[in-house]
């Protein structure tokens, strides 16, 4: 923006001058209100943005919890099949001495693998609830 100083308008004729000075404040005031204009844009631009940023904060806050709420339940899940697997190796155990012992599974064989698997259904319900 260029604005006419005093010794650029022609001094010949007193309305010239003052018509080319009302001509530049005229200039003035209009690329005022242009960079207004630009200004109140770009303001309610950043607004929309700032509400862009709050959502996604607000949907990784969400997303975050959701994930411990998942991380959580894995490890119940991991847990109760660990204390499975151990349960049946201290099963498979008490099979095999019992086989071994009698060379034939007895009702009372049976009866101890039922309470043994029984024991640790108890527990790794427990685990899980």
């Amino acid at each position: 923006m260029r604005v006419a100083h005093l010794s650029e308008i022609p001094a010949a004729d007193p309305l010239d001058r003052h018509a080319a000075v009302l001509a530049d404040i005229k200039k003035i005031q209009d690329d005022l209100i242009e960079t207004r204009d630009a200004n109140a844009q770009l303001h309610a631009d950043l607004h929309r943005e700032q509400d862009r940023v709050a959502l996604l904060v607000e949907d990784r806050d969400r997303w975050r919890q959701e994930a411990l709420v998942f991380r959580t339940r894995l490890i119940e899940l991991a847990t109760a099949m660990a204390n499975i697997g151990l349960l049946t190796r201290a099963a498979e155990g008490v099979v095999l001495t019992e086989l071994t012992g009698t060379e034939k599974a007895t009702g009372e064989a049976v009866g101890k693998l039922d309470e043994a698997f029984a024991k640790g259904n108890a527990t790794a319900a427990t685990a899980v609830a």
